[in-house]
């Protein structure tokens, strides 16, 4: 892909923090403008490249139909989200006239109280936090007020694989209601309690309710980007930008680094913010990402994670492991003991995988179940599509390489 277009629009988005590239970008084309607008298009920001661009002398650089565009489509959005909150008012009122706190997440949240102009961040959809336990009483809530849900099953067994339940359609609003910000059976270890506890109260649409901390908003919108969408969509980018901007003398980045640590997730949120600061210049202390990143991130690191974000296919976190790594990485003599490595595991990860195995009389039996289990991995029908995508990505080595740093949780 070529840079140029990429990197204007980075620049236009940016222009907060780069007051004076209005004066570099003549060298730009009209083709490369109609570039910067598809782009747009495609990741979700037209209104938000409308208005950088409406408030800079980069205006008179667009060409006359691209600008007509970008017009349209930031009233399209103002008036597609006027609706939605419409009817999202509806629901809070009687959510909250029900007596269950309600906590509003992401987009709907963001649109009107982070980026303060309801037209710049476009809503797919509405994510509404209820505690577990009012999860059954707020879906029939709903349901009372003629929503319609098109998938039923039992509330306890979604929410052991979910974070949310099926999506509730009324109307124009598509309503996920939640009762964590992350999947329980993900890497993360997300105290939904504490969010409660920080939470704090807000307005929205002329109705109170209550919204994340600023510190729990932040990180929720780090792992929606950086794992839950495998860095996709640049506009979850600027959502943690334009929130770290909007909270900048309100941020706790000491809690910050504290809540990521216990859920396990520094690496994801480490990686996101120095995206963030690298390419929208967003304010991130030194100190914090050296606590979520010690030693920081390499080069290569950073430009695979970068071209994630700009191309919008993200990473696939079914790449290679480390297993097939360090048999394209290893000597002969060090690819000859892998197999000897990968089936004679330490006390504490056999523990792990065979939880059996810890204070049984027979341990050095489970090794035999372990050899069975490799042979089962790496020998089985599966082995095959295993090859295939191990060829696929030999020419992808930037992205594995960032899909297990990711996933070690080493330094």
């Amino acid at each position: 892909m070529d840079s140029g277009p990429a990197d204007l629009l980075v620049r236009c988005l940016s222009a907060r923090v780069e007051p004076a590239f209005s004066d570099q970008v003549g060298r730009y084309s009209s083709n490369d403008w109609h570039e910067v607008v598809d782009m747009a298009a495609h990741h979700g920001l037209v209104p938000l490249l409308f208005k950088r661009l409406k408030e800079s002398e980069a205006r008179a650089r667009v060409p006359a139909d691209a600008w007509k565009g970008l017009r349209s489509a930031y009233f399209a959005s103002a008036d597609r989200n006027a609706r939605l909150y419409r009817e999202l008012r509806t629901v809070l009122r009687c959510l909250r006239s029900s007596g269950i706190p309600v906590i509003v997440l992401k987009g709907a949240y963001l649109a009107e109280a982070v980026y303060g102009d309801v037209a710049l961040r476009p809503i797919c959809d509405v994510d509404l936090m209820v505690p577990r336990a009012e999860l059954p009483r707020a879906q029939a809530v709903l349901l009372d007020m003629g929503c319609v849900q098109q998938e039923s099953e039992d509330i306890e067994s979604y929410c052991r694989r979910e974070p949310h339940l099926p999506a509730i359609f009324m109307r124009d609003l598509v309503i996920e209601l939640h009762w964590t910000i992350a999947s329980p059976t993900g890497p993360f270890r997300v105290d939904a309690a504490g969010l409660w506890d920080r939470a704090h109260p807000a307005t929205i649409a002329g109705v109170g309710f209550l919204a994340l901390s600023p510190e729990d908003l932040l990180l929720h919108l780090c792992l929606h980007f950086g794992h839950e969408h495998h860095l996709a969509r640049l506009r979850f980018l600027y959502d943690i930008a334009e929130t770290i901007h909007r909270f900048r003398g309100e941020m706790g980045w000491a809690q910050v680094v504290h809540s990521a640590r216990e859920w396990g997730a520094a690496r994801y949120v480490g990686l996101t913010l120095h995206l963030a600061r690298s390419m929208l210049g967003t304010g991130v202390p030194d100190d914090v990402l050296e606590q979520l990143v010690p030693g920081g991130l390499g080069q290569r690191l950073l430009e695979a994670a970068r071209d994630c974000a700009l191309t919008q296919t993200g990473y696939d976190p079914r790449v290679p492991r480390p297993f097939f790594d360090e048999w394209r990485a290893e000597s002969l003599g060090d690819k000859a003991r892998l197999p000897w490595k990968r089936v004679f595991l330490s006390r504490d990860e056999m523990a792990a995988r065979y939880p059996a195995s810890r204070d049984s009389r027979h341990f050095y039996f489970y090794y035999a179940l372990r050899l069975r289990d490799v042979i089962r991995n790496f020998g089985g029908p599966h082995a095959l599509s295993r090859g295939r995508l191990m060829v696929r990505s030999r020419g992808r080595g930037r992205e594995v390489l960032l899909v297990n740093w990711l996933k070690s949780g080493k330094p």
